[in-house]
């Protein structure tokens, strides 16, 4: 996470507002480039408005054409392009869930060649969940008037997609939905931040060893981003990282094709437009001050999945390089999946990696965007990545005058290579 998207990842609600504000201000260019867009797309909007009309007349007199509308199973489609973590997610994705929330028929997953035989014959003890409590459904979990559905899934070597809705029988509070009830929100999604345990069938990545995952090093999920379909309804996606996962399990050395995800949801929360004041002691003066903090509206329960994943490996491409300076900084390797890229380092051995920052340019030699919040992965979405520029930076020299400038990166960087696919 050494570079400046690391500014702009959902931060929780531990950390004190002035971060916030920070994270808001990285990711202001991105919330006026959609504000080019739209106006760009201004000129269909007398097209759109008579579609819209048209549809709402055709919904209005057939209610059962309303309730019918594609949902579930498709949450990819509509959201992949809407998050900070960006794909073309609903190419080849698995399928757990029909649209009208029926799980999908073997013959129809079978035919999106995704292995149903063992979906459907999962035992007890994989069902269990986290909690060892037994499930009501593999993928579709009800407590405490919340729905939870994992709809879709996509995964590479280096992360997991989920595709989720969450319905609500009551409303969810407006101050939510800050996308469209917030002044000067800045971000293209809504959040909901997420208490989370998940481990995995994998040797030194189970139950067992994961049960404290966060206090360990593993990743957890801890947010989804999306949007509110209506005020009881919300869909998104989590992107689940496997390289954090694959670095702190210490055993495991690759992602193997098929694997099961267990994941259990004890909390989904979210923002309220209130502030209460709370003490924190001052990291650099040591003295107790008083700051504001965001109210939250929590919804505790469990939702428990196990989820049954297929690593999509069609598209991977890994291109040795094996280079470095006379200091011995240099790159091992890139490796390109449907959606991301990314980087191995070389370092001497009496070095830090924190001390070091990898970015990676794109054919135009523009700086590509992280995948969300791993600062090492970045996401290939609607960029030119037959060709890229990689670069090792220093950490401090790259955020106090390199980050921003595409130009001075290539000059000042202490390792360059071009890398061809």
């Amino acid at each position: 996470m050494q570079n400046d998207r690391f500014d702009a990842i959902p931060i929780p609600k531990e950390l004190n507002n002035i971060v916030k504000a920070g994270v808001q201000e990285g990711i202001r260019e991105q919330k006026r480039l959609h504000k080019n867009r739209l106006m760009l797309r201004s000129s269909a909007t007398a097209a759109a408005a008579l579609v819209a009309v048209l549809a709402g007349v055709l919904l209005i007199s057939n209610p059962s054409v309303a309730a019918k509308l594609p949902l579930i199973g498709r949450i990819f489609t509509m959201m992949q392009d809407k998050t900070s973590y960006k794909g073309d997610f609903s190419r080849n994705a698995e399928v757990y869930v029909e649209e009208g929330g029926a799980e999908g028929t073997p013959e129809r997953k079978q035919a999106e060649g995704i292995r149903r035989e063992d979906m459907t014959q999962t035992s007890d003890q994989d069902m269990s969940g986290l909690s060892g409590e037994k499930t009501q459904s593999q993928y579709v979990q009800t407590a405490n008037g919340l729905t939870v559905t994992i709809s879709e899934a996509n995964c590479t070597k280096q992360a997991l997609y989920l595709a989720l809705c969450i319905e609500n029988e009551e409303e969810f509070p407006a101050d939510f939905i800050k996308t469209k009830n917030m002044d000067d929100y800045i971000l293209d999604y809504d959040m909901l931040y997420l208490t989370t345990k998940s481990y995995y069938n994998i040797p030194s990545m189970g139950k067992e060893e994961r049960n404290e995952a966060a206090g360990n090093g593993f990743s957890v999920p801890a947010y989804i981003e999306g949007n509110f379909v209506d005020s009881r309804t919300f869909t998104g996606i989590i992107m689940v990282s496997l390289e954090d996962d694959l670095m702190c399990g210490g055993q495991a050395t690759t992602w193997p094709e098929q694997f099961t995800y267990y994941l259990e949801i004890s909390d989904i929360y979210g923002e309220l437009l209130e502030y209460e004041e709370i003490e924190v002691r001052d990291p650099e003066t040591g003295e107790m001050i008083t700051i504001p903090e965001s109210v939250m509206k929590h919804y505790t329960g469990t939702w428990n999945f196990a989820i049954e994943v297929n690593t999509n490996r069609t598209a991977v491409q890994t291109v040795q390089v094996n280079k470095t300076n006379e200091d011995g900084v240099g790159i091992a390797s890139v490796e390109k999946t449907a959606f991301e890229i990314s980087a191995q380092i070389i370092l001497p051995e009496d070095v830090q990696r924190y001390d070091y920052v990898v970015t990676i340019l794109d054919a135009d030699k523009k700086r590509l965007e992280n995948q969300g919040a791993n600062g090492d992965i970045f996401s290939i979405y609607g960029r030119n990545t037959d060709t890229v520029y990689v670069y090792v930076c220093d950490y401090m020299q790259f955020m106090d005058e390199l980050k921003g400038d595409d130009k001075k990166i290539e000059e000042g960087a202490l390792f360059g290579t071009e890398v061809h696919f």
